[in-house]
């Protein structure tokens, strides 16, 4: 029989072949973008492990030859992790050198970890320090280049004194870079530091000093002085006047290094009974905005907030679930999580005095549910299944409904819990892994945006759950006049946004030292920390609406390039933004290789 085609009406045959053609092309899309973040992943693991590698050291040769002339190549030992060995032409022993990063990429100064090359004598002296690069603030970072006692200290040291620095003094106005430095080198010398593991525990550069006895009497009124236990890294034990021990607190100085608040750690003690159940906590020294620690200090709620609680149960605590300190908000919340970590160190410690050799992965409990369940986690789950439920039926026809969704959108989900899908949480989820336990209601709205086009072929973050889009909803039309694009000026502007998801890939790929998060405007919905271009774009963009109708979603978001790509129900046969991603993909294959 033959198929008898009538005007207007379309046969099953060429529906049904139709329909195969568009399910296929959108595996392929689903394949290719897997493809590339799988490429994004391995790229990232390999560019780890080359900074471990001997491949690290072709960019620090000058530098080693500068010290060493007829450096010629660096070779790792077999019986030391912590250094390598430097190597003339004709593979004679000259010395040995080490490097800080990536090992100690986790020890941040005033905004940034900073990689020091350290280059040793044939008996392990040192001879040598440099800073190879840094993340860190440029103006403190030349503060400490600019000092003619604190790099040049550190020579003539051995490996074992490296790792008890505490005679040389921080840079005056870098404190906390210089601090970063001395740490970051003796994670790197004590030879225990695991990439991507816990870190050894070591006496506390920055809190130095014992703690001030006026915040110990602030828990022990009688306290006359106060003495480190002999076999903690944060145990003391509190004395009145007759040497007699009237308490016990914890100093969290240890632990805590690296906890930064607003713009540095502070000391905490936390006083607890017989029963390791908390009577109070003191806050002590502090490198954070004066300010803020005020605030905290003169809080009473939040100082007897954690009183009558267990040390086990400040193990399991979750600091983001812990209400601030109205205006010391990224204090408080440090505090809190040195209260977790300064617990779990000593509840650690009490279990290696006792013997008690159990796995840790059986030991760690499960995670409680009560982790999961949070206002922030639920909100945001809630909200995404309003949207996508308002995406898919004619409720969102409604206008009222409608309206009211998008406050509750902007207010909630985008002021209050700043939870939005963008270009540096993907690639940061690709790099390194989804965190799903520590943000679980962000991953499941990702996980929504993401997979509803891939299947329904309808991009519901976009027109429903996105917050930066329902202020523009909001604005359009509302002025009297509005600016018409030419086609011409309206095809060139849509080049934008997949320029922009090809930067991202270079950056990923490549690593090249440029912020993602500042070619997006999400980040200014975090106003605490937003930097200025990500406000900037934020407030363009929004401007631009009021004249082009969602002119930042349009010509200039990424994301929403993206979830287009795969919801686009118009394109059943392969097009140029196929082409296009086929070939990125076939790039970022080559960037592997080559």
């Amino acid at each position: 029989m033959r198929t008898i085609a009538v005007e207007g009406v379309i046969p099953d045959r060429v529906q049904y072949k139709n329909g195969m053609t568009m399910r296929l092309t959108q595996l392929i899309r689903v394949l290719m973008f897997c493809g590339v973040i799988l490429c994004l992943r391995w790229q990232h693991e390999r560019f780890v492990q080359r900074q471990l590698s001997e491949a690290n050291w072709l960019d620090v040769m000058p530098i080693l030859r500068e010290i060493l002339p007829t450096a010629d190549s660096v070779r790792a030992k077999a019986d030391d992790v912590a250094l390598s060995d430097v190597l003339d032409s004709n593979g004679i022993v000259l010395g040995s050198a080490a490097r800080t990063s990536p090992l100690a990429n986790h020890i941040l100064g005033f905004s940034g970890p900073t990689d020091m090359l350290l280059i040793f004598d044939q008996n392990d002296r040192l001879i040598a320090a440099r800073i190879v690069s840094s993340r860190d603030t440029s103006e403190h970072v030349q503060q400490v280049l600019q000092d003619p006692k604190f790099l040049s200290s550190l020579t003539g040291r051995s490996r074992e004194q490296l790792l008890e620095p505490y005679d040389i003094d921080a840079v005056t106005g870098a404190t906390l870079t210089s601090f970063a430095i001395l740490e970051s080198i003796r994670i790197r010398m004590s030879q225990t530091g695991v990439f991507g593991k816990e870190m050894v525990r070591f006496s506390s550069l920055k809190f130095r000093d014992l703690p001030r006895l006026t915040d110990v009497q602030l828990l022990y009124g009688d306290a006359a002085t106060i003495a480190q236990d002999a076999g903690s890294s944060v145990l003391w034990r509190v004395l009145d006047a007759d040497k007699k021990i009237i308490g016990q607190l914890l100093r969290a100085a240890a632990v805590t290094d690296n906890n930064v608040g607003y713009q540095g750690p502070t000391d905490l003690l936390i006083a607890f009974d017989k029963n390791n159940v908390v009577t109070g906590i003191a806050v002590g020294f502090s490198y954070d905005n004066e300010p803020y620690v005020g605030y905290v200090c003169e809080d009473e709620y939040f100082r007897t907030l954690f009183n009558d609680r267990s040390l086990q149960e400040l193990t399991a605590m979750d600091a983001n679930q812990v209400e601030g300190v109205s205006g010391a908000t990224m204090t408080s919340q440090a505090l809190t999580r040195s209260l977790q970590m300064t617990a779990q160190a000593f509840v650690d410690e009490m279990k290696q005095r006792e013997a008690v050799v159990v796995d840790r992965a059986v030991q760690s409990p499960a995670i409680p549910i009560e982790k999961f369940l949070t206002l922030r986690n639920l909100s945001t789950i809630g909200i995404s299944i309003f949207g996508i439920v308002l995406g898919f039926t004619h409720l969102r026809g409604r206008r009222w409904l409608r309206i009211s969704f998008q406050v509750i959108l902007i207010g909630w989900l985008g002021l209050l819990n700043g939870d939005m899908v963008s270009q540096a949480l993907l690639l940061g989820w690709a790099q390194s892994g989804i965190p799903w336990q520590n943000a679980f209601g962000l991953t499941f709205l990702t996980a929504a945006a993401l997979l509803i086009p891939m299947t329904a072929r309808r991009n519901v973050y976009c027109a429903q759950l996105c917050p930066h889009g329902a202020v523009q909803q909001l604005v359009r039309n509302r002025l009297p006049w509005r600016l018409k694009l030419s086609r011409t000026a309206s095809h060139w502007l849509s080049w934008i946004p997949g320029l922009l998801i090809l930067y991202v890939v270079l950056v990923g790929m490549l690593h090249l030292p440029f912020s993602v998060v500042a070619i997006e405007p999400f980040d200014a919905w975090l106003w605490n920390i937003a930097g200025f271009a990500t406000v900037a774009i934020a407030v363009v963009g929004l401007v631009a609406s009021l004249f082009v109708p969602m002119a930042y979603c349009r010509f200039g978001c990424p994301t929403g390039a993206l979830l287009d790509y795969f919801g686009s129900s118009s394109g059943k046969s392969w097009n140029r933004r196929d082409t296009a991603s086929a070939i990125l993909l076939v790039a970022a294959i080559a960037m592997i290789w080559f």
